[in-house]
Order: C-alpha cells, then sequence, then structure tokens
C-alpha cells in the first residue's frame, strides 16, 4: 500500500488529484488530504507517509517551506502547480516529479509510474541531498559521493573526502532519482562510474571493483559484463 498526502489549498482540484490518483495506480493506496503549510507540517511530524503531492501556493505560503523542512525524511515528493518556471529549482532538491496544472489523468499516471518504477535516467537533474547532521540538515553535493551502500532502512553515503553520511532513504528508492552516473553493482552497492579504476578478481567467480583512492566495492556477478562494457566505452 503507498500512504499519500495531498497538501493543495483548492478542494476542487484537491479532490480531483484524489480521483486520478485512485484510477490510475494499480496498488492499494491511502490518501489523506491537506490544505495548507501548517497542516502539511503537523500531519508530517506525526504520520509516515510514501509519496506527497505539493502545490506550491498555499493560501498565499510557499509549499517549499513544507519540502524544505522535511527534505530529508524517507518519502518522495512530486509537485503540481501552475509555477513551471521553478521546475528545475524543484528537481534540484530531489522533487520526483513536477506536474504543471492544468493537469490531466494521462499525466497523473506518469507521475505514479515515476513512482513505482523511477525517474528516467536521463531525466534525473538531482544535484543534492539533503541528510541530518549533528548541527541540523545539511547538504551533500552529487558529485562529491563517490559510493553508496545500503544501510537497513538508509543508505550510506560514502564521500570524496572520506566523510561518511546517512541518508533516510533505502537504496532502492534512492536509486530512483540519483542521476544517471551512478550505476547499481551490487544488491548493497551504487557506484558513481567516473569513480571506477578497475575490475578485480577475488576468487573464483567473485569480483570487486577498486575506486579512486583505494576503496573497495564487491561486484554482483551478473553485473561484471555490463560494468565491463561502461568501462571500455569510456
Amino acid at each position: 500500500m503507498i500512504r499519500i498526502l495531498i497538501c493543495e489549498d483548492e478542494v476542487l482540484i484537491s479532490n480531483r488529484l484524489t480521483r486520478f490518483v485512485q484510477e490510475v495506480t494499480a496498488v492499494q493506496v491511502h490518501i489523506c488530504k491537506v490544505y495548507s503549510v501548517g497542516e502539511a507540517e503537523a500531519y508530517l511530524k506525526n504520520n509516515p507517509i510514501d509519496l506527497l503531492f505539493l502545490d506550491l501556493n498555499l493560501h498565499g505560503r510557499d509549499g517549499y517551506e513544507v519540502l524544505k523542512t522535511f527534505i530529508a525524511e524517507p518519502f518522495h515528493t512530486i509537485v503540481v502547480s501552475a509555477y513551471t518556471d521553478r521546475a528545475i529549482e524543484a528537481y534540484e532538491y530531489g522533487v520526483m516529479d513536477f506536474i504543471g496544472k492544468p493537469f490531466r489523468k494521462e499525466r497523473i499516471a506518469k507521475a505514479i509510474s515515476r513512482y513505482l518504477e523511477g525517474v528516467p535516467p536521463r531525466e534525473r537533474n538531482l544535484k543534492r541531498l539533503c541528510v541530518k547532521g549533528k548541527k541540523g540538515l545539511e547538504f551533500v553535493e552529487t558529485g562529491s559521493v563517490k559510493f553508496i551502500r545500503a544501510s537497513g532502512i538508509y543508505a550510506e553515503l560514502h564521500l570524496l573526502d572520506g566523510r561518511k553520511k546517512l541518508y533516510d532513504k533505502p537504496l532502492n528508492q534512492l536509486l530512483k532519482i540519483l542521476p544517471d552516473n551512478f550505476h547499481r553493482v551490487h544488491k548493497s552497492y551504487v557506484v558513481c562510474l567516473t569513480e571506477i579504476q578497475r575490475v578485480q578478481k577475488e576468487k573464483a567467480n567473485s569480483y570487486s571493483l577498486v575506486l579512486r583512492g583505494g576503496d573497495i566495492v564487491p561486484l554482483s556477478r551478473n553485473k561484471r559484463k555490463e560494468i565491463l562494457q561502461i568501462i571500455s566505452l569510456d
């Protein structure tokens, strides 16, 4: 079941969006609706969700207030707004999709497909990830990430400078929005392709990747041929 929150201040649009989501989603959904920044913040503080549909003009307040407050939380966001000039800004924050108003049911179906299957690689413009640090929220540029390791319901970011940061989404969810220079090389590892130096054989039918700086990550046998082809193309 997908737990969905719709944050839209116009009741008719909220109801229309709810109906479309229900009609185009093959899996079971549980939808709640709020109509203001305050209501959204109160709901999100007390209720886990999987997907947020967010308007950007909520009774004169900027919907990005919600996004900025909860950007490190483990749910994806789809913006629904007439302010299409803000789409690039949204994608840089890691938003999964941006739907312009007015919208049709087919466009909502496409957005739900993105959530279930991931954003097409060529359309991924994520520039930074937001993580929770000791001093609050901080941004990590995707260009500073060497590889990512699955860590339960989290993803552990390994940075070029040797630091590690914990991201509040599991690896499978993070993969849906990462730029196409990141590639899954093992069930528990995603690597920035430009950081790969060579494929190393460990023992019979066992391989690993040697990265710049000396880091070594496991390479699945079924990924070996694909990675070798990518490296040779480079």
